[in-house]
């Protein structure tokens, strides 16, 4: 899993304008979140996204039960591709390419996540976890390698 506050150990890609989103491919579980690190511009943390078949944290934002389609999507130690995209300043998870959760962000929200520009896995529950690398809309930092953050 990529960790790092340092700029060099994340992926730059603007998430408001994204066409892509942020495609993980990883186990999702009941009691342990997915998590990524977003930072602005310059590489200061403003917040962190979370999920599980428990529960949605989008840090000062949002705090929900994970709903019943979304859950049902991730089956008991099987890898599932899905997406987490902030276009527009609409958090959305999809799973093969259909919307599962979606929530507008208003307000501070919105202004907050509106700088999204870089970003870092934390916490990934499974150390075989990979993410689409997308060369049109992100650069890799110098620090980031195939298996995460040197």
């Amino acid at each position: 899993a990529v960790v790092s506050t340092q700029s060099t150990g994340t992926v730059k890609q603007d998430l408001f304008n994204s066409n892509q989103g942020i495609a993980v491919r990883s186990l999702v579980k009941r009691k342990k979140y997915n998590s990524i690190v977003l930072y602005d511009e310059g590489g200061d943390a403003i917040g962190k996204f979370q999920w599980s078949k428990r529960g949605i944290f989008l840090t000062g934002c949002i705090a929900c039960v994970t709903p019943r389609a979304l859950k049902g999507k991730c089956i008991k130690d099987v890898q599932t591709l899905w997406v987490v995209s902030i276009t527009n300043g609409v958090l959305q998870i999809r799973i093969d390419n259909v919307v599962l959760y979606e929530h507008e962000l208003k307000g501070e929200c919105l202004e907050r996540y509106g700088k999204a520009k870089r970003f870092a896995f934390y916490g990934i529950p499974d150390e075989n976890s990979s993410f689409s690398f997308v060369p049109e809309e992100m650069e890799a930092g110098d620090k980031i390698i195939s298996t995460g953050c040197a």
